[in-house]
């Protein structure tokens, strides 16, 4: 390293450790006391819904012991609360918690600065969808948290020296993650066939096979991001690792038969064919070459056909547009017509495109996970599998998933709105219901909005408390159904699918 490389390096670690200074390290809290005046309740009410912002915001993994110091500062409040213990204890503890949540924000800001690579990395990561990877990415997670605690303490060198490991990681579960979405049902599918004898059976194509799916592996490796290439290597290889499935089940089937009994069963099918094409002899008498040669001339000779009647078409079409003298009432009609010809094509094809990405939305999500359905021109996601603690706003971690999937569902379409609805049970008051969906049905969003899935205007929550029950409240099962959260995709327009 030379000398004005090591002299800039501790020029910025110096700057960096005035910042963390200034941000109080582990003492200097600056608690701001609330007047006795004040509502309990509404105060924490107000401190609830400042933490779960802040940890939609992601400041648990930034600042994880002040968040931790105000969620506890938030769980006394509550018990004081519950345990009448009084107002100055109360507010005391209200005002503790805002001052964790004050400093989380400032460590946050050191943490942006000193963890900048890890947490790109980290953005990456679950983009490509690393989080469905499962334990090695909660140690990535975790490690990513160990700096960010380590920064709280002080410890500036020490997180600075293993941030880019912790970069590295996220890096490569990244790069796991795009193989999987890209080569994970070629892999199977060739895993299955092994397992089958496909080396013995078909060694050729099992081995051409697989060599297409290192050549799509290593081209991955080295052009993560070059995604239409990668696209079209993945569907090659996912047709070669098919492909070979095939020729695997045929061989093993041809195994079990006399060569007689495979010869009738290319005849016949190649006789079902024939008998489609009106007109065509009977092709039995003929070798098996000979009769695919037929067929091939035959299949080309009415597509030539097709073609030359196509030709006649738009010649008529030209002659008639070529016409002169026709009245301006006539032109109108044809206009008109033209016009209401291409608004029913592309109709017809606004309605096949959201069908389409219906059918794709819908394979994202296990049915424990989600239900989705068309409602008129919106598409609408149930989510049964996310949970919140009772009579709580808080979206826990392990929702994190399949939030990450409605999040691929909505950047489908071409920034849609969004409606956030937030249900509850019947059990409690109505008021209180009326908040707590409300509160749900916003955390969710300050999710979708922390991660930059739309701008804000396109996203608003609604809070409909038990007014709009599913299912009956009188049993376990449909006070169950009844609390949810539905999210209502509604294209800008049409002609943005």
């Amino acid at each position: 390293m030379s000398i004005k490389t090591r002299l800039a390096y501790f020029v910025g670690l110096s700057l960096l450790t005035l910042l963390l200074n200034g941000c109080g390290g582990a003492s200097g809290l600056q608690v701001e006391p609330i007047s006795l005046s004040e509502n309990p309740s509404e105060q924490i009410e107000s401190l609830e819904t400042e933490v779960t912002t802040a940890r939609v915001k992601e400041l648990h993994i930034l600042a994880p012991e002040s968040m931790a110091a105000a969620k506890e500062a938030l769980d006394a409040a509550q018990e004081g609360l519950r345990e009448d213990k009084g107002v100055e204890t109360i507010l005391q503890k209200v005002a503790l918690g805002r001052a964790h949540l004050e400093k989380a924000r400032e460590q946050a800001v050191l943490a942006q600065t000193v963890l900048a690579k890890p947490l790109e990395a980290r953005r990456k990561a679950l983009e490509a969808g690393a989080v469905q990877i499962g334990s090695d990415y909660l140690a990535a997670e975790n490690r990513l948290v160990e700096l960010a605690r380590a920064l709280e303490n002080e410890r500036l060198d020490w997180a600075a020296k293993h941030a880019p490991g912790a970069a590295r990681q996220f890096s490569d579960l990244e790069l796991r993650a795009i193989k999987n979405t890209a080569l994970g049902e070629a892999r199977r599918i060739l895993a299955q066939a092994e397992k089958k004898g496909a080396g013995n059976m078909v060694p050729a194509s099992f081995a051409r096979a697989r060599g297409i799916l290192q050549e799509t592996d290593d081209y991955i490796t080295n052009n993560r991001y070059q995604n239409d290439i990668i696209e079209d290597k993945a569907r090659n290889t996912l047709f070669e690792a098919r492909r070979t499935a095939i020729l695997l089940e045929y061989s093993r089937r041809f195994k079990e038969m006399t060569p007689e009994q495979i010869a009738l069963f290319v005849e016949e099918l190649l006789r079902t064919p024939t008998l489609r094409l009106a007109g065509e002899p009977e092709l039995r008498d003929r070798p098996f070459e000979a009769q695919a040669e037929t067929l091939a001339r035959t299949i080309t000779e009415l597509q030539a056909g097709q073609q030359a009647q196509k030709s006649q078409i738009e010649a008529a079409r030209q002659q008639i547009a070529s016409l002169e003298g026709i009245t301006e009432q006539e032109k109108a009609a044809k206009e008109l017509y033209i016009w209401e010809q291409k608004a029913t094509k592309e109709k017809l094809e606004r309605e096949r495109r959201f069908q389409q990405i219906f059918d794709e939305i819908q394979e994202m999500f296990a049915p424990e996970e989600a239900e989705v359905y068309k409602q008129g021109n919106h598409l609408v996601i149930r989510l049964r599998g996310i949970r919140f603690p009772v009579g709580k706003a808080v979206i826990a971690p392990n929702n994190y998933p399949l939030l990450g999937k409605v999040r691929r569902a909505i950047r489908t379409f071409n920034e849609p709105a969004v409606t956030i609805e937030g249900h509850t049970d019947s059990t409690g008051s109505d008021a209180a219901n009326a908040s707590l969906s409300q509160a749900r049905a916003d955390a969710v969003r300050q999710y979708f909005i922390a991660n930059e899935i739309l701008p804000p205007d396109r996203i608003i929550a609604v809070g409909y408390g038990s007014r709009r029950p599913l299912a009956p409240n009188t049993t376990t099962e449909g006070r169950a159904i009844n609390r949810r959260i539905d999210v209502i995709i509604t294209p800008q327009s049409q002609s943005s699918l």
